[in-house]
């Protein structure tokens, strides 16, 4: 539901997919394109939800399979449960796609659906920001007695919370909207005052400043594990690798599947008159956003080896007890080997 509402110059609410709104010479020929590509997807987000859905069970039950749980467990588990709720939700906005942008569920269903829409953004790139200060922590300052497994649930919990805070805009504008003898379900912006500010809101708390605090603590990560490698002996590299690699995917997935949807919002403030060009990247921008909870937990699958072990071998008590002897290098050069009921993360 990351339809957000733009103006016509006529001043009435249109949104993206509207032909009348669209800068063009062949309206026609643009009305029949833009229904054809609107169908499209769908399919497409029918097959991000199922496999999201099973990629995220997939997760969650990995976390839960370990008896003992790191502090990196939690941030894992947390994300994976934002993007379940999210593609629990997505069966609705498929339904409405489906059916031409006709909304049945009444208007408490709408206002539920859109907020954990939203929700989700601010919840991922909210455990995306304390993950990679999580990280910072552990590499840099790997003795702080802070780092818990109990302090970090209640970082999470501060993190849901503030995120259903962020929401509270959501809830008062999305409704159902009766537009063209279709009941449509939106974020209903009074007027381009409210569409900008909405717009910036979102854009600065769910994306802008995060990336700020992202990109300053990866930076100093990154800075603290090259000098290490320099001073250290050559072991320090895997470790260092394995430290950081998880994380900079995680952040890598989070600017290639939002970024695009940001910028094309900051563009829409200006553009009066959207030509067809601009209503593809919009819609794709949007589906590129919503892969996200599909992709990262794919990603932990096929790429975090701590939760192919536990799925691999739950059953499998004695391969598992030898494969979790792992034998990791510390900060100072040091190397502990762990017990057979501990499993090291490399997130």
């Amino acid at each position: 539901m990351n339809d957000t509402d733009i103006f016509c110059k006529n001043n009435q609410t249109a949104n993206l997919t509207d032909p009348s709104c669209l800068n063009s010479t062949h309206p026609s020929y643009n009305h029949i394109d833009i229904t054809t590509f609107m169908h499209i997807f769908p399919s497409i987000y029918g097959i991000l939800c199922s496999v999201g859905v099973i990629a995220n069970g997939l997760v969650i039950y990995a976390v839960k399979a370990c008896k003992k749980k790191m502090v990196s467990d939690i941030y894992v588990l947390n994300l994976a449960i934002a993007d379940m709720l999210f593609l629990l939700v997505m069966p609705f906005n498929i339904h409405q796609l489906v059916r031409d942008r006709q909304w049945v569920f009444g208007n408490f269903m709408c206002k539920a659906v859109v907020v954990v829409d939203v929700s989700n953004q601010f919840t991922t790139v909210g455990i995306v920001t304390v993950l990679c200060i999580d990280r910072y922590i552990a590499i840099v300052h790997p003795t702080s007695e802070k780092r818990t497994i109990q302090w970090t649930i209640v970082i999470n919990m501060l993190v849901w919370l503030g995120s259903f805070l962020l929401t509270v805009p959501v809830m008062l504008y999305a409704r159902v909207v009766r537009r063209q003898h279709l009941e449509v379900c939106m974020m209903y912006l009074d007027g381009p005052e409210d569409m900008y500010w909405y717009t910036l809101y979102q854009s600065i708390l769910g994306f802008i400043i995060p990336l700020i605090i992202i990109s300053t603590f990866y930076s100093l990560t990154l800075y603290h594990v090259f000098s290490s490698i320099r001073r250290v002996k050559r072991k320090q590299s895997v470790w260092a690798k394995r430290a950081t690699k998880m994380v900079l995917m995680v952040i890598a997935l989070f600017l290639i599947c939002w970024s695009p949807y940001h910028v094309i919002q900051v563009i829409n403030l200006t553009n009066n008159n959207p030509t067809i060009a601009f209503v593809y990247a919009y819609n794709i921008s949007i589906c590129l956003s919503y892969s996200h909870s599909c992709i990262n937990p794919l990603m932990l699958l096929i790429f975090a080896q701590n939760y192919r072990e536990r799925l691999c071998h739950r059953n499998a008590p004695h391969s598992s007890q030898h494969s979790s002897k792992i034998t990791v290098v510390k900060t100072d050069g040091s190397s502990t080997t762990n017990d057979p009921n501990y499993r090291c993360t490399v997130i």
